[in-house]
Formats: structure tokens, C-alpha cells, sequence
């Protein structure tokens, strides 16, 4: 039994190889937790060395991995965001905590292609889109303003990593989105349009996490399969070679019976 368990395991590592990512991603990725738990103790001279060295790391990475110069681009500009605000005096712990995340997601957003970090924001920023709606539909001007600021901060954080994660036609709508955000943003409580396009946008926003959560799915329901169909085919090969073996052993023992 142990060598069929055994023989299982080795057919699934040769057959179904798992990809393993290089430890120096591990690395990465452990260096941006240790500056955000530093961050979070308000250590933020601790949190920014360690972010000096990721970028030195980032860029041996780069290197191996031969990453796509415009998700470079997208990870160096969330990186420069987070240290600039670390060294920032009159930029509240919040605001902070928030930047070092942003790198953190868009650094998995790259490495990761299912069950992305950036998806559990999800509830964040859906509740703060909530209450612009809420907002809107009372009328109330000034909480509109306000939700509208924490949904646009909210989205800010996961907003690098939509940049890596999604297709190019769907982050065009999604800049469109936050274009007209911008610019309508005082007119928008005062007529129906406005109340159009934010039940639009609500939907694009369910699309977005709708998308990664079915690729999630997909990919775990495939391999499911593959892993049960593989384990099915070795098992029926192994009871046919056991099934073999056992006949040549009845022929080789009346061979033997017959000579004596």
C-alpha cells in the first residue's frame, strides 16, 4: 500500500508539475509584511529600510524573471508612493498603512494569477460605494462628498493591481469611471444621469471581482480534474500491471510444476 501511495505521489509531481515560485519572490513578499506590521507600530524608520531593501531585491528579481515593463512601471510607481509617504511627517498613520498595502497587493497581483490579495478588499470598497449610493438617493450633498472621498481612497488601494490583473478594455472603462467621478462629482446628486451612472458603475465594479472569483474557480475546478483523472489512470495502470504480474507468476509456478 505504501508503494502505491508512493507510486501515486510521484506520478502526480512528474505528470501534474505544481508551480513553485523562486524563494526570492517569498522574499519579497515577506519583506513588504515586515514594513507593514512596522508601519502599523508607527516604527516608520524600521518600515522604510526594509522598503530600501526591496527595492534593491525587486530589481535582482527583475533580472531572473524578466518582468513586462509596464507592470515594472506600476509596481515602481506604488513603491514610490509608499516611501514617500513614510517619510512624510504630516501623513497620518492611516494613509500609510494604506500605501504599504497598495505595494503589497500589487506586488501579489503580479505573482499571484488566482486568489489574488487585492479580492479581499471587496467588501471595503463595495461598502464604501454603498453609501455614495445611499448618499445620492437621500439627497444629502455634503455625506455624498465624503462617501465619494472614501470609496476613491478605498479604490486607490487596490487600484495597482487592477492595473496588472485586468484587460486593457476593462481598465480603460474603469479610468473612464473614475474620470467622471472626478469631474461630475459636484453635479451628479442634482439629476437622474448621475444616479444612471453610478448604478453602472456598481455593476462594472461587481464584474471586476465577479471575473477574478470565476477564474479562481476555473482554475481550481481544472485541477481537480486533472489531479482526479491522473490519479485514476495510474490507479487502472497499476491494476493492470498488478493483474500482468500475477498471471506471469501462475504461468512461471505451472512451468515449474510441470518440469518436476
Amino acid at each position: 500500500m505504501k508503494r502505491v501511495l508512493a507510486g501515486i505521489i510521484a506520478f502526480m509531481f512528474i505528470l501534474f508539475p505544481v508551480r513553485i515560485y523562486a524563494a526570492n519572490w517569498n522574499e519579497l513578499n515577506g519583506l513588504l509584511d515586515d514594513s507593514l506590521q512596522f508601519v502599523k507600530q508607527e516604527e516608520y524608520d524600521k518600515a522604510t529600510q526594509i522598503l530600501t531593501h526591496f527595492s534593491q531585491q525587486f530589481l535582482t528579481v527583475n533580472q531572473t524573471k524578466k518582468i513586462e515593463p509596464e507592470h515594472i512601471r506600476v509596481i515602481s510607481l506604488a513603491y514610490e508612493k509608499a516611501l514617500k509617504s513614510l517619510e512624510g511627517q504630516e501623513i497620518s498613520k492611516q494613509i500609510k498603512i494604506d500605501n504599504v498595502l497598495a505595494l503589497r497587493l500589487v506586488l501579489d497581483a503580479e505573482v499571484s494569477k488566482y486568489q489574488p490579495l487585492w479580492m479581499e478588499r471587496e467588501e471595503n470598497v463595495m461598502s464604501a460605494f454603498g453609501q455614495i449610493e445611499n448618499a445620492m438617493q437621500k439627497g444629502e450633498h455634503d455625506r455624498f462628498q465624503q462617501s465619494l472621498n472614501v470609496f476613491l481612497h478605498e479604490f486607490d488601494i487596490i487600484y495597482p493591481s487592477l492595473m496588472i490583473a485586468l484587460p486593457e478594455k476593462q481598465l480603460q472603462r474603469v479610468n473612464s469611471h473614475l474620470s467622471y467621478l472626478d469631474e461630475f462629482r459636484y453635479m451628479m446628486i442634482q439629476n437622474k444621469s448621475g444616479q444612471t451612472q453610478v448604478g453602472i458603475i456598481k455593476d462594472d465594479l461587481n464584474k471586476i471581482f465577479r471575473m477574478a472569483k470565476k477564474d479562481e474557480v476555473d482554475s481550481s475546478l481544472i485541477w481537480f480534474m486533472t489531479v482526479t483523472g491522473g490519479i485514476i489512470i495510474f490507479t487502472l495502470t497499476y491494476v493492470g500491471w498488478r493483474k500482468y504480474k500475477g498471471e506471469k507468476e501462475k504461468q512461471k509456478s505451472a512451468m515449474h510444476s510441470k518440469n518436476r
